[in-house]
C-alpha cells in the first residue's frame, strides 16, 4: 500500500501554540505527546568530553536530544584528533549513503552545525562483547563503506540504526522503528485525526515505515481510516 503522505506527516515540528498541522516536523511533537523515548534500551549516556577514554574502535554509538530520533554510527578509529566514525547519513534521506565522519560532526548533525548545535552521546552496550567482535564490526563497516553506492537509505529497513546494528550483530534491527510502529498501532485514530490535514512534504523520507505496520494489528475502524488515508495519497499522487 502506498500511504506515503501519512508517514511523511511525521516530519512536521512542534513549536509552542502554533498550528501543528502546518508544521514540518511532527516527530518531536508526537514523541512528546506520547512521552516516547527512542533511546536504545541497552545504551548509556556518556560525557562527550570523556569520549576519548570511554569509546573504542568498533563501538556502536548514538546521538540525540529529548523527543528526537536517534542517529547511529560505528567508531572505526580512535587515533584521530576527532574520532573517526562510519555511518549511514545524507543531507536529506533521498541521498543517504554510508560514509565517514568525525565525532563533532556526528553529534552536531552536519558540518554546518558544528559549534551551533550539540546532542547527547550514547554508547550502545552488547552482552558478551569481545575484542574480536569489535574488530569484526570495524571490518564490516569498512566493507559497507566500499559498497556505499549499493546501499540506499530506507527508513523502515535500512536506516542509520539498522546499519550500525548490522555491523555489530549481522542483523538489520532498528529498535526506534519498532517503537514508532507500535505507537502508530496503539494510537492510530488519534494520530490520524491530528495529521490528516497536515502539509505534504518530504513524503519519500519515511514513506515505507507505515507500510511495515501489520494490518492485522489494527482494528476494523482503524483499517478503514488507513484505507482512506491511502486512497487520499493515491489521489494526490495522480494529480501531480
Amino acid at each position: 500500500m502506498k500511504c506515503e503522505r501519512f508517514i511523511s506527516l511525521l516530519t512536521c515540528s512542534y513549536e509552542g501554540n502554533v498550528d501543528h498541522t502546518k508544521l514540518m516536523d511532527y516527530l518531536p511533537y508526537l514523541l512528546k505527546k506520547y512521552n516516547l523515548d527512542l533511546q536504545p534500551s541497552n545504551s548509556t549516556c556518556i560525557d562527550i568530553e570523556s569520549a576519548k577514554s570511554v569509546l573504542y574502535p568498533g563501538a556502536h554509538i548514538a546521538t540525540s536530544n529529548p523527543y528526537e530520533h536517534y542517529h547511529h554510527g560505528i567508531v572505526v578509529d580512535m587515533n584521530t584528533s576527532d574520532i573517526s566514525i562510519i555511518h549511514l547519513w545524507g543531507p536529506d534521506k533521498h541521498s543517504g549513503r554510508v560514509q565517514t565522519t568525525t565525532l563533532p560532526i556526528f553529534i552536531a548533525g552536519s558540518i554546518d552545525n558544528v559549534g551551533k548545535k550539540t546532542r547527547r552521546l550514547y554508547l550502545v552496550n552488547y552482552d558478551n562483547d569481545t575484542f574480536d567482535k569489535q574488530q569484526e564490526t570495524i571490518q564490516v563497516a569498512k566493507k559497507m563503506l566500499e559498497k556505499a553506492d549499493d546501499i540506499v537509505y530506507n527508513i523502515a529497513t535500512l536506516n542509520c540504526e539498522s546499519f550500525a546494528c548490522f555491523c555489530r550483530t549481522g542483523k538489520w534491527n532498528s529498535e526506534q522503528t519498532e517503537k514508532l510502529k507500535d505507537l502508530f498501532i496503539q494510537n492510530f485514530l488519534e494520530i490520524y485525526e491530528t495529521l490528516k490535514n497536515a502539509d505534504e512534504k518530504n513524503r519519500k523520507q519515511i514513506s515505507s515505515l507505515l507500510q511495515t505496520v501489520p494490518l492485522v494489528a489494527l482494528n476494523e475502524s482503524d483499517k478503514v481510516l488507513y484505507d482512506q488515508l491511502c486512497q487520499q495519497c493515491n489521489n494526490e499522487s495522480s494529480e501531480q
